[in-house]
């Protein structure tokens, strides 16, 4: 373990320190805090416009369709804020507190700080666990933007490392936490809704059990 955390301590340092350009210096701190920024939350808005009330082909049903976009924006929605809440949760009431590691500025780890300074423990990072709970549903509802989405989250993760208040293990820990959050989280609301709807329609489990041809 103290070499595991040696080598961590290391890449911190190459990554912070001597992997460096005038071009990651402009970016990083912008990307690192990009959920501060209006003009992102814009972009977002416009994109959630778009694709509720983009053209609907001419074969098929507009109503239906775009009853059935809401419907799948508003699942995401759920799924979402139930990952974050539930990798906040797991990440910072619980494996923050349980593990108590000092960020890099506060350990005594040379660091050039390229955002304001962080208060608080560094394991695991909870931007790495909200952006990769992210990723993963949007994997879940939408698989041709999973690449897109997990790439965001792994540039911000390398954000927080970059400009020095995160640990590379911190970032890969609170990412798998974030994905796992949103995995469960995908799995037992989609197995809600399949039982609601097989309910609806009184096609219990008990019944697909005593039926053969189910």
């Amino acid at each position: 373990m103290d070499r595991l955390l040696e080598l961590d301590r290391e890449l911190f340092v190459f990554i912070n320190s001597r992997l460096t350009a005038h071009f990651f210096d402009q970016t990083m701190p912008i990307i690192t805090d990009l959920h501060r920024q209006p003009l992102f939350w814009m972009i977002i808005s416009s994109l959630i416009v778009y694709s509720l009330f983009r053209p609907v082909p001419i074969d098929q049903s507009g109503p239906l369709v775009r009853k059935l976009r809401v419907k799948k924006w508003a699942l995401g929605i759920v799924i979402l804020a139930a990952s974050m809440g539930l990798s906040d949760l797991v990440a910072y009431r619980g494996i923050k507190v349980w593990v108590q590691r000092d960020r890099p500025e506060a350990a005594g780890v040379p660091v050039v700080l390229r955002t304001n300074p962080h208060s608080g423990w560094s394991f695991p990072s909870n931007h790495a666990a909200n952006n990769f709970a992210l990723a993963r549903t949007v994997q879940v509802l939408a698989p041709a933007w999973a690449i897109p989405a997990y790439a965001f989250a792994a540039i911000v993760g390398f954000s927080r490392v970059y400009v020095g208040v995160h640990y590379p293990l911190d970032v890969i820990c609170g990412g798998l936490v974030g994905f796992l959050c949103a995995s469960l989280v995908s799995w037992l609301i989609q197995k809600a809704r399949k039982k609601i709807t097989l309910k609806s329609v009184g096609y219990s489990s008990r019944a697909r059990t005593k039926d053969p041809s189910s």
